[in-house]
């Protein structure tokens, strides 16, 4: 709930008015969808996590993704199932969940074995009206099958639920970028911008107790008519090298599609 000030006597750095809408400020919430589906026939299904999952998913969290060991603690969360209950909506509890927690996961399960094969986390900002997109896994038996980036790509199945029945209106990703599978899903598939690349911004794992700092690529998409509040260039203020970033960023961003693919 947001806790009102009276703001009358105080003034913005710089007040925004030529290149933006404004509103006015209220209390604002995000909701998770509730979301569940069968691929493939029934092969494979994609279910908000339960609260029997948490540890056979921190397993496979180990497993695919052990980089989030001793970094952000943002999300190495998923690493601990003791630290689930405290941190992400789960199906039993989804409607007082789907408000209240912060962090989304959806588990794909393997129907015929009940086995979990991957998983994905997301963070909602209520405030700021936002969803990141922010680690998902696949098992490695699984990664080089020729359906595995249908399974990732289900992501975008979600991604319409959340445009649409959320309340959110900004989305963010970050990739790694050992590999760029995520990155052209990111900008050639789902619609993303790329905002830039920030070298070393987080921690990694390296093996036993060893880390190095990674460099992730940062994506960025507006949701309905959120645009129109965004301050626009000749309003901001950018030193002359960030100007010609911004003519990059622009250039590039034009190469951004929205494509989907067909997932039966």
């Amino acid at each position: 709930m947001l806790e009102k000030i009276d703001m009358s006597k105080y003034s913005p750095y710089k007040k925004m008015k030529q290149t933006v809408n404004t509103r006015e400020i209220t209390d604002k919430r995000v909701r998770w969808p509730y979301y569940e589906k069968d691929i493939f026939n029934g092969e494979v299904k994609i279910r908000i996590i339960e609260k029997k999952d948490c540890i056979e998913v921190a397993e496979l969290w180990r497993m695919c993704y052990g980089e989030l060991y001793g970094s952000s603690l943002k999300y190495d969360w998923v690493l601990y199932p003791n630290r689930y209950e405290a941190t992400v909506a789960f199906k039993e509890d989804w409607e007082k969940d789907s408000l209240s927690k912060d962090f989304c996961m959806l588990v794909f399960e393997e129907v015929q074995s009940s086995g979990l094969i991957g998983a994905w986390a997301l963070f909602k900002d209520d405030r700021n009206l936002q969803v990141e997109f922010s680690i998902g896994i696949i098992h490695p038996d699984y990664r080089q099958q020729k359906r595995t980036m249908k399974i990732v790509s289900m992501a975008e199945d979600y991604i319409k639920m959340l445009e649409t029945d959320s309340g959110a209106e900004y989305m963010t990703a970050f990739c790694e970028t050992w590999h760029n599978t995520t990155q052209f899903l990111c900008f050639k598939q789902w619609g993303f911008k790329v905002a830039g690349i920030f070298p070393g911004q987080y921690t990694r794992w390296n093996g036993n107790q060893q880390e190095y700092r990674a460099c992730e690529v940062h994506f960025y998409k507006f949701i309905g008519d959120a645009e129109k509040f965004v301050t626009k260039r000749g309003e901001i203020v950018l030193l002359p090298e960030f100007e010609r970033l911004w003519d990059v960023l622009e250039e590039t961003n034009n190469r951004s599609e929205n494509m989907g693919l067909t997932i039966s």
